[in-house]
């Protein structure tokens, strides 16, 4: 009898034992399963904080790509004319010499010669020569890049001595050899030049840079 309940408390504290290795023995794998799993996932942590910023720059290109896009939509072309006016007073208070044709000095038709050479336009060296070129129009036609042309001395009334560049509402920029600059004056405010006007020359076709006037 005695045997037998030792036999037993013998079998049934093996079984536990059996049963509790059973029992740790996956809990270990699981564990280990774990530090695999964290540890296969260290790079992939790694990638997926970098992942955010590569796809902010992406954002931020798509948008710049956007806005430029934006930009080239709503972008109009500089019309010839302000072209023109832009370069001609980006040269004012430049000094005027007789003779002079830049870089830094002028005389009358130097300044209007290498104005319209800016744009494309080629004229002829001397005014007299460039009241030739274009279209023909008078005081009351005028437009913004025409060419103007007056007759400055007492015992040539009807001939060329003096040329400038027309900017609208009255305006015209030119050579001075009065002012000994290159200057802008109104016809309204200057009635010499209004009294010495010849004509005007329209050089500019279809507000493109095309009238090579030589």
């Amino acid at each position: 009898m005695l045997e037998g309940k030792v036999r037993r408390v013998s079998l049934l504290i093996f079984v536990l034992l059996l049963s509790a290795c059973s029992q740790t023995q996956p809990q270990v794998s699981k564990e280990v399963k774990k530090k695999v799993t964290i540890t296969s996932h260290l790079r992939p942590t790694v990638l997926e904080v970098k992942e955010p910023k590569e796809q902010i720059c992406l954002t931020k290109l798509s948008l710049s790509s956007k806005q430029s896009s934006t930009q080239e939509e709503n972008w109009v072309p500089l019309k010839v004319e302000d072209e023109i006016e832009w370069n001609a007073k980006e040269l004012l208070g430049h000094k005027y010499v007789w003779g002079a044709t830049g870089p830094v000095n002028y005389d009358c038709s130097g300044f209007t010669r290498k104005i319209f050479a800016d744009v494309g336009i080629h004229l002829p060296r001397v005014s007299r020569d460039q009241s030739t070129k274009g279209q023909l129009v008078s005081f009351n036609e005028l437009k913004k890049g025409d060419l103007v042309f007056f007759a400055t001395k007492r015992r040539h009334p009807n001939r060329v001595t003096h040329v400038g560049i027309y900017l609208g509402n009255g305006n015209f920029i030119h050579a001075s050899s009065g002012v000994k600059q290159i200057v802008i004056f109104n016809f309204n405010q200057k009635e010499y030049y209004k009294k010495h006007f010849l004509w005007g020359r329209r050089v500019i076709r279809d507000n493109s840079h095309v009238a090579s006037a030589i």
